[in-house]
């Protein structure tokens, strides 16, 4: 599989160094299909390219051809690849037997790969079909297969399930020292899994550094750093799919507040805090688990929310270091979420 990694980051190198220089010497713009045509006959040729089996190749194509929405200023500008110890590559059509199943022996098959001996954390879905196989490595070493599988529903079938009323709607906001604060008055705190990892990441960093650049040794330092960060990454998803699993089953309707993560990261004092929050990573988790259970997510946006009365809709003048505050349209006395209420 390693082989097969390295050589679909080959591939992307050669297609984007195609693409550059037929635009830049000729303005002519590089299509896919042209590319998947050169890549059927440099596989003639190429014994590498031969030993990767055809549809792998071609999505790396399909991932370059939606690079090209930098023209459009949705993304940047597509980047060579280095050669790491991390990456994925996809089989689009698994259905075709190029992708099998061996769950009695803890087999997966993959087309010019060979038997790779999985560990399978879940039972495959009935009634169901794969679709497709993505295969990644992770920077610490470890190979995940990411199967996605498509149901066949009629179509006059389909409904959409009603948010049962025995589960009651709910209210989120996101903050730092409480992860999240619901309008029941539950906190959850945060875990700050970074923060508890910088200690030991600050002493394998500093490893790092003191190794020679090509050694093994360097190598291993490297690996070292890699499978900590996979770590710290692994317990925040972790953590989100639990909590965000019991939202969605305690509650048939929850509104988060739709927070721009993009500019508050500007901030460089709490930058850190925020992405090891993972608020988009729990909002995202949330919403695709409501459609299966029936619950509605709704995303408020965050304007003006601390100063709002839900109760009248009064729009009060409140200063942000203010922690309780009394409603002047109908007198009623609120208390901040996001931060633990001032002692009387």
């Amino acid at each position: 599989m390693l082989r097969a990694l390295e050589t679909t980051r080959r591939l992307w190198n050669e297609a984007l160094v195609q693409r550059k220089m037929r635009w830049e010497n000729d303005r002519h713009a590089t299509s896919y299909s042209l590319q998947a045509s050169i890549l059927t006959a440099e596989r003639e040729q190429d014994g590498l390219l031969r030993e990767l089996y055809s549809q792998p190749g071609q999505d790396v194509l399909r991932r370059l051809e939606r690079a090209k929405s930098f023209f459009e200023r949705r993304t940047r500008y597509p980047r060579f690849k280095k050669f790491r110890r991390s990456g994925s590559f996809t089989y689009p059509q698994a259905y075709n037997e190029s992708v099998k199943l061996d769950v009695v022996r803890n087999r997966l098959f993959l087309s010019k790969v060979g038997n790779v001996r999985v560990v399978f954390h879940r039972s495959s879905p009935k009634d169901s079909r794969l679709k497709t196989c993505t295969i990644v490595r992770e920077p610490d070493g470890k190979w995940f297969a990411s199967l996605v599988f498509e149901e066949i529903v009629p179509l006059q079938n389909i409904q959409v399930p009603a948010a049962p009323l025995s589960r009651a709607p709910v209210g989120v906001d996101l903050g730092l020292l409480s992860l999240i604060a619901t309008s029941e008055g539950e906190k959850v705190v945060h875990p700050h899994f970074l923060r508890k990892a910088e200690k030991r990441l600050k002493r394998l960093q500093r490893t790092l550094t003191h190794k020679r650049k090509g050694s093994r040794n360097s190598d291993k330092a490297k690996w070292k750093v890699a499978s900590h960060h996979c770590r710290v990454r692994r317990q925040r998803l972790d953590f989100n799919h639990k909590l965000s699993t019991k939202l969605v089953r305690e509650h048939g309707f929850v509104a988060f507040e739709d927070l721009r993560t993009r500019n508050m990261v500007r901030n460089s004092k709490l930058a850190k805090s925020i992405h090891d929050a993972g608020w988009g990573q729990l909002v995202g988790l949330t919403e695709y688990k409501a459609l299966k259970l029936g619950s509605i997510v709704v995303r408020v946006p965050a304007a003006y929310s601390t100063r709002e009365c839900h109760c009248c809709g009064t729009l009060n003048q409140v200063a942000l270091d203010l922690w309780q505050f009394e409603c002047r349209g109908c007198h009623h006395c609120w208390t901040a979420t996001s931060r633990p209420p001032k002692s009387c």
